[in-house]
């Protein structure tokens, strides 16, 4: 019976997917028009084109501007250098494309964007593309992304969001590409949390508190991004008390970090507000992480570090037990970088100031190991080669 219905299956595929492909259509949304009613239109496979202009959706005080709760939506926007389009703040709206399930959609369950309900309940989009848009000056988030499976964020600017730029949780098998992503007060421009297989790759990354982070996720990728100017660049860590619990092979290759000497904004209760301005590339309680062929020049504290999360609570005056996560760092391989002109500047705190350098280690954790690094400084002086 199993060899009969696979033969039907795969007979039938073809069919099916023709089907599909023809029911897809394009909807053309022109200036003074709505992309939210454009949506209500839209079917799964569908693609919005959106023509250039500024386009405010809804009214002041929507939670977000746009909604999208159907898998398989692909919104276009046909912008050039000198006609963009553009997605703005209609007045007191907290996130600019808020993409979900529709049980993580709404105030209650928006109020926590780091334990989506669909997290728990294993509900999913599948499938769901932003291109070409400007999106900017929204409190919160300008595109967040939960429990989103084969996504696709290329070619947008995000400018001047309050707490993130490009915010993946919860999701898989993702590309966020040559992305412009600047002018993030409070937290990172882009973020991955609590995600599988997302790559992110050739973004423009500047005048954010942080500029990349990935968070308690799994095999993803930080590849070929211009990380300059933020408070600080490329952070890859793992915190306690989120659903998944373990931040493990990412790899951090061929990325330009330098000048991350932002002053830091971060709200005083946040744990990044602890850090100095200056950091390059830091891996906080991460494991299985590789960090090579980068160039990590010119950050005022630390060129690349790897820590224990216990420093980072104790920097906070925090206790480090109690936590689901096992805090220290374990077999991180950084090697081939070119890490110079890092940790010129002294910071007050003697505690920190000892981490001043190219290279650093707090000495916690195991399988830490370190490889044809061209570097002036380093903590402590030798680090356990690979």
């Amino acid at each position: 019976m199993f060899t009969r219905l696979r033969f039907f299956l795969f007979a039938a595929l073809p069919t099916v997917l023709f089907c599909s492909t023809s029911l897809a259509r394009t909807i053309v949304v022109h200036p003074g028009e709505s992309i939210r009613a454009a949506l209500t239109q839209a079917k799964s496979g569908d693609r919005i084109q959106v023509l250039p202009g500024v386009y405010r959706e809804g009214v002041a005080g929507d939670l977000n501007a746009i909604s999208v709760n159907l898998s398989g939506i692909h919104i276009v926007g046909l912008s050039s250098p000198s006609r963009p389009v553009v997605l703005e703040n209609a007045g007191g709206q907290s996130f600019g494309i808020w993409v979900s399930p529709s049980d993580s959609t709404g105030p209650a369950p928006q109020s926590d964007p780091e334990h989506p309900p669909c997290g728990l309940s294993s509900a999913r989009i599948y499938g769901f593309s932003l291109s070409g848009f400007t999106v900017r000056g929204f409190a919160g988030d300008g595109v967040h992304l939960a429990c989103v499976d084969d996504f696709a964020l290329n070619s947008n600017v995000v400018d001047g969001n309050g707490v993130y730029g490009l915010f993946p949780v919860v999701s898989r098998d993702g590309l966020i590409s040559e992305n412009v992503v600047i002018n993030t007060v409070s937290d990172a421009g882009i973020y991955v949390g609590q995600s599988d297989n997302v790559s992110i790759e050739a973004n423009d990354v500047h005048n954010n508190l942080l500029g990349i982070e990935v968070e308690n996720s799994r095999n993803c990728s930080v590849i070929r991004n211009h990380v300059v100017g933020n408070t600080l660049g490329i952070v890859v860590d793992l915190m306690p008390f989120l659903e998944i619990g373990s931040q493990r092979n990412t790899l951090v290759t061929l990325n330009t970090v330098n000048d991350n000497n932002r002053p830091n904004t971060a709200d005083p209760d946040d744990a990044l507000a602890a850090l100095p301005s200056g950091i390059g590339i830091l891996l906080v309680a991460a494991d299985t992480t590789s960090v090579t062929r980068n160039a990590v020049t010119n950050n005022q504290f630390l060129g690349i570090g790897v820590v224990s999360f216990c420093l980072e609570a104790s920097l906070l005056g925090l206790p480090c037990d109690g936590l689901d996560i096992d805090p220290q760092p374990d077999a991180n391989r950084i090697f081939g970088n070119v890490a110079q002109a890092n940790g010129t500047v002294p910071v007050a705190d003697p505690l920190l100031d000892a981490f001043r350098a190219d290279l650093a280690w707090d000495g916690t954790g195991s399988g830490n190991c370190w490889k044809s690094n061209l570097v002036g400084t380093t903590v402590p002086p030798v680090l356990p080669p690979c």
